[in-house]
Order: structure tokens, then sequence, then C-alpha cells
């Protein structure tokens, strides 16, 4: 799958809307802030991000991590014209239109934020099975790399296969409004360190 156009219901600068879902909502700020400004200290130079929806997380990269390269990935055809408007604004920002793992890019990151949407209706089969992203993404990080991805509710993180997980932090934030419509405040900070990572780079 190389890019789609979605029809939304709603698209504004507070909330995209799909097929009755919210795809992304400005409630998530308060939540996508405290991950960068906590996760700062790792002075990420080279920045991966899958998603780009409101801006949200690009623009507190490039307030907290201020890394020298930003690749963000967008698969929306309409999303994509507000990410490439957005890189054409900030430095070291290059935008991409299509799904991040069909992109030919051998570049190795420092730091992934891993944030699509999964715009497939109910019955489509996904393109990529969960284990296949794990693999491309250990590929795309250097060894001392970080993965990182939101985490809402109170329960377990999930694991990822290849990777250590490191819970940073579980806080409650102001109600996040949720793709199906209900509010969650109890969320964490986690990220994931590649299994033989390189200590002490």
């Amino acid at each position: 799958m190389s890019s789609i156009k979605i029809q939304f219901e709603e698209k504004s600068k507070d909330v995209l809307i799909w097929n009755g879902q919210v795809v992304m909502s400005r409630t998530e700020e308060k939540y996508f802030e405290a991950i960068f400004s906590r996760l700062s200290y790792l002075k990420p130079s080279k920045v991966m991000e899958v998603g780009f929806g409101l801006g949200i997380s690009a623009a507190l990269i490039q307030k907290y991590f201020k890394p020298a390269h930003h690749d963000i990935f967008e698969i929306e055809e309409g999303i994509y014209a507000d990410l490439k408007e957005f890189s054409e604004k900030q430095n070291g920002v290059r935008p991409f239109l299509g799904d991040w793992q069909s992109i030919p890019n051998e570049e190795r990151y420092d730091f992934i934020f891993y944030d699509p949407f999964d715009y497939v209706h109910q019955g489509q089969i996904r393109p990529h099975r969960p284990d296949e992203k794990a693999v491309r993404m250990k590929q795309l990080l250097k060894p001392s790399g970080v993965l990182s991805h939101p985490h809402f509710g109170d329960g377990n993180v999930p694991d990822v296969k290849g990777f250590d997980t490191v819970v940073f932090e579980r806080m409650k934030v102001t109600p996040i409004r949720m793709a199906d419509e209900t509010y969650c405040e109890d969320v964490a900070i986690v990220y994931h360190l590649p299994q033989n990572r390189i200590r002490g780079h």
C-alpha cells in the first residue's frame, strides 16, 4: 500500500474523525507533551515518526528533542499535505507519503515514535503482522536506539518482539477522547530497547 485518500467526517485543527472513529484529537496534547518533555534527556539526533495526524507529536518532538533529522511518514494524502506544510516551516524535517514499511529507507534512527492510525474496515485483513513490523523497526533503529509509542489505560504494556519493554512512568492526564468516543485519563510513558543493544552510546 503506497498511500490512501480518506473522506473524513470531520477534519479540523482539533480533531480527525473517520468511519465514526476518532483518529486523533487535541485532547492528547498534554499526554504527548509529558512523553517528549520527560524523554528529552535522550537527545536523539535522528528521529523517525510514523503517523502525523494533527501534528501534535511532530511539533513536540521539534520543541523538546530538537533533532538534526526528523523523518515523518504519513499514509493519508490529505494529512500528508498538512505534513508537507509543517515540514516547510521546520529545520531538518523530511515528509514521506506512504506506508512506512514499503518505503525504501535504509536510514538508522536514534528514536522512533510509532503512532499511526489503522485505516482498516471491520473484516478487512491488515497488510502487515505485528512481528513483521517489529523486525522492520529493529532494522531501522540504531543498536542503541529507542522505540516509543502511546499507551492508553492502566493495563499491561504489550511487549514488542525483539525488544525489552520499559514502563518509564504511569500517570493521570486530562481526559483523552478515544477512537470509540470513550474517555481515558490513565496513560503511561513507555519505550522499548532493542535486545542485544549496545550500551553506553
